[in-house]
């Protein structure tokens, strides 16, 4: 349901909100740690606390939305900027809507973590479990850099 409402349509925007809602009822009654109804999220089973943490404006895994501002993102991230660091973003990412542009998306993260190092793995889905053999050597040569 959340790829879906990221994607469009009236029902499914409406059904996340529903869901948003839902979450938050349960984080009230003190119930954050019992799972959401699997139409949440139909590929993984997931807690209140955590669903509402990746789909509510302002939980506390909103982190990496592209709709912040470059100075919310620096606010959020910029403390990266201590560590070397590398963003790695799926080409495919069921997670991400697809009228993303990634590449903008990479370029803002990056810069808002003070420079940090960066990857597009094209046609790879949000664990890069399908671009292994893209993904190793691209990790193995940042970490052989530091």
């Amino acid at each position: 349901m959340e790829q879906q409402a990221r994607e469009g349509g009236k029902e499914t925007q409406a059904a996340l909100e529903e869901m948003k809602w839902a979450a938050q009822a349960m984080i009230a009654d003190g119930r954050g740690a019992e799972m959401m109804p699997r139409s949440a999220d139909p590929l993984a089973p997931i807690t209140a606390y955590r669903f509402h943490s990746l789909a509510c404006t302002g939980g506390d895994d909103d982190i990496f939305s592209s709709d912040f501002t470059d100075d919310e993102l620096r606010e959020k991230l910029g403390h990266m900027a201590a560590w070397p660091c590398m963003v790695i973003l799926s080409g495919e990412d069921q997670y991400v809507p697809k009228h993303i542009d990634k590449e903008m998306l990479l370029q803002r993260l990056c810069a808002a973590m003070g420079g940090a190092s960066s990857a597009l793995i094209g046609g790879a889905d949000h664990s890069l479990s399908n671009k292994l053999e893209e993904a190793v050597p691209t990790i193995t040569a940042f970490i052989k850099r530091l």
